[in-house]
């Protein structure tokens, strides 16, 4: 388990009175997002539901409380904001408990799915028994949270495939010169990290939030492992998911990475998605596996699959103690609801965890300011990176901001994206099997875990970095490759992970 997860708990009784306070969201009354009336009343949706107590209460609460934390290390802080959110949860549920059970026992909502990370809940009804979620107590906002969704199934005992099975692997100390680094290891720098600066990604975990995920020597050596999981067809650590060693796959409620095995043959590249990000950020080279793909190769990774469960799969990966979370997937035309995954993306931030985002592919297909979409689009608490190619010109699909927010609780207006940007195109594609990359794969899917790795690298040199810290450094580093300054295309510039790692040392 990562050093930010082994927070003692003397330490945290000794802070509960120094908890942060959680907020009351402003207004008056309940909000109803208006979406809910453009189906008919018989129609079944999921709403999702917040109560009125919560970590960040108003729209512009983020860069409030970010200096409120100034003096705090990253594992302090940590410690007391998920004590926080755990506690306003708690009171939550407890004074609507009693109303909640009323509306399961007459059949008009399923039963609420809680979450800590953003206090309140989500349920199935029906548009017209939308209404009787505001009778119930500390109600304040309710989502359209999308149509009904076939149910997860109960976490089933699925066998996890043997390829990822078997006690951990213990490596050698990693060498810098032993296996040739792939062209976009120098371009980024990293390389120059590990020589000069012995700073390798060792001590940090990164989460791969994806659809698939094939097991091979370029990643599982330095697999994640739940300390307080077996894999026995059981529930070892009480979290209510059976066999989440390495990760879990929250949609269909089972350990099982692997959805499509790999095939014979020449794999389609969708396939090898969730391969490809993670060697991007920690894969490693060995024997048969002779190059070099990942920007930190002492890092940890664990996998998670997730649909509408996003909740589950980041309190799960802040349970693990996770450093980064990496998000190559984009999800449009959510409307109110957009402020649903920024809440949860913002408390996810002071909980330490840095979210990563590629910018999206979608410049050629949609107008500015619709290009980057969730996860992406959202400021502050989202790194996102555009793409380059390796002669450092832009891809033509590639997103560009500026995004816009005008939802009901957050009224940014003009937010300017992306942060950063890193290689997108012709990235040489690993071949799960081993040997020389004989293809390549494209996409803004693969500058973000460039950036999540060099994320990893920072944190590994410096822990107790915030968020916003590393979001900071990474920005006044970059290297400008496109208009002078800050730009649309190409964000502050291209990530250079030596100078990035330089500044989190001096700030140690």
């Amino acid at each position: 388990m990562s050093r930010l997860a082994l927070v003692p708990l003397l330490a945290c009784a000794l802070h509960c009175q120094a908890q942060p306070l959680v907020e009351t969201l402003p207004g008056q009354g309940v909000w109803v997002d208006p979406r809910f009336k453009q189906s008919s009343p018989e129609s079944r949706v999921r709403a999702t539901v917040w109560f009125d107590k919560q970590f960040l209460g108003d729209g512009s609460a983020y860069l409030r409380r970010v200096r409120e934390f100034k003096d705090m290390g990253r594992t302090r802080m940590r410690s007391r904001v998920i004590a926080a959110l755990r506690a306003a949860s708690k009171a939550s549920q407890e004074g609507a408990e009693q109303s909640l059970a009323a509306l399961v026992k007459s059949g008009t909502i399923s039963s609420p799915r809680y979450t800590w990370i953003v206090n309140g809940f989500t349920c199935t009804t029906t548009v017209a028994n939308v209404r009787k979620l505001e009778t119930v107590p500390g109600v304040r906002k309710i989502f359209h949270a999308g149509p009904v969704r076939r149910p997860r199934p109960p976490s089933t005992a699925e066998p996890i495939p043997s390829s990822w099975e078997g006690p951990p692997i213990k490596r050698p100390p990693f060498e810098a010169g032993q296996h040739q680094p792939l062209w976009y290891i120098g371009k980024l720098k990293a390389a120059q990290v590990w020589k000069e600066l012995g700073v390798t990604g060792k001590g940090t975990l990164n989460i791969v939030h994806d659809g698939n995920f094939i097991a091979s020597p370029w990643i599982t050596g330095n697999l994640h492992r739940n300390p307080d999981e077996k894999s026995n067809g059981r529930d070892d650590d009480g979290n209510g998911l059976l066999d989440d060693l390495y990760g879990y796959d929250f949609s269909r409620g089972t350990g099982n990475l692997t959805r499509r095995p790999l095939p014979p043959g020449r794999p389609h590249p969708s396939i090898l998605h969730g391969h490809q990000c993670v060697s991007i950020i920690c894969g490693r080279g060995s024997d048969n596996y002779p190059f070099q793909p990942g920007l930190a190769p002492e890092a940890r990774w664990a996998g998670v699959i997730a649909s509408s469960q996003i909740e589950e799969a980041v309190q799960w990966a802040i349970e693990q103690g996770a450093d980064t979370y990496s998000m190559s997937f984009s999800r449009p035309g959510l409307g109110h609801y957009r402020s649903h995954w920024r809440k949860l993306m913002e408390h996810g931030s002071f909980c330490g965890v840095h979210f990563v985002s590629g910018a999206g592919n979608y410049a050629l297909e949609q107008p500015i300011p619709l290009q980057m979409r969730i996860p992406e689009d959202i400021p502050h608490a989202v790194f996102a990176a555009a793409g380059v190619q390796r002669d450092l010109s832009r891809t033509p699909f590639s997103s560009q901001g500026p995004v816009e927010w005008r939802t009901s609780h957050y009224r940014d207006g003009r937010v300017d994206k992306p942060e950063v940007c890193a290689f997108n195109f012709r990235v040489p594609l690993l071949p799960p099997l081993g040997g020389r990359p004989t293809t390549t794969c494209s996409g803004n899917s693969f500058a973000g875990p460039m950036f999540c790795g060099t994320i990893a690298l920072m944190l590994s040199a410096n822990p107790e970095l915030k968020p916003w810290e590393t979001r900071e450094i990474i920005i006044r580093s970059a290297t400008d490759v496109g208009e002078a300054g800050f730009d649309f295309q190409t964000g502050h510039g291209l990530i250079n992970a030596f100078e990035a790692v330089k500044a989190a040392l001096k700030r140690k």
